[in-house]
């Protein structure tokens, strides 16, 4: 996932996340989808290279809802990892698919997430959902703090832009 944006080359796939709740331990995620597909299918992966356990990363997501343009999109669970909204591709011009949930993150390892008053980290595989059949598209991450967080500092192996 590259952190970069071009001007010329806009992001097809574009996260944002926050500190929802330092206390509850929430992050708030926005993935917006510039061009969706018909029937749109994101998922979070149930393990991770180098982690020979099942993690089951989707337990921990909660409160997803989706909208296109100024609508509500039904989202419909198809597992314990995968959801599908069906969108309005022939609506001219094609809206972006806006996905905004929480993530809960009390977990002290490399491999998932956490999130408290003191610090704040994630593994991209715990809190961004794929987007099913635009794995090429351009991605960027967008790192969003709150008052509470404005001391912090952002350590990651991604470009800034």
């Amino acid at each position: 996932m590259a952190a970069k944006k071009s001007s010329a080359l806009p992001a097809g796939i574009h996260y944002r996340v926050e500190p929802a709740d330092l206390h509850a331990h929430l992050f708030r995620v926005t993935l917006t989808i510039a061009r969706p597909a018909a029937l749109q299918q994101v998922s979070l992966p149930v393990w991770i290279p180098g982690s020979y356990l099942v993690r089951e990363f989707s337990k921990n997501l909660q409160k997803l809802h989706a909208r296109q343009g100024t609508r509500g999109v039904a989202v419909q669970q198809l597992d314990k990892c995968s959801w599908q909204i069906s969108t309005d591709a022939s609506a001219a011009p094609l809206a972006p698919l806006v996905l905004d949930y929480e993530v809960y993150a009390l977990d002290n390892s490399v491999r998932t997430a956490w999130l408290d008053a003191q610090r704040g980290f994630f593994n991209g595989t715990s809190l961004c959902l794929r987007v099913h059949g635009q794995e090429n598209a351009p991605h960027a991450l967008e790192l969003a703090g709150t008052p509470a967080t404005a001391k912090w500092e952002a350590a990651t192996g991604l470009a800034a832009h």
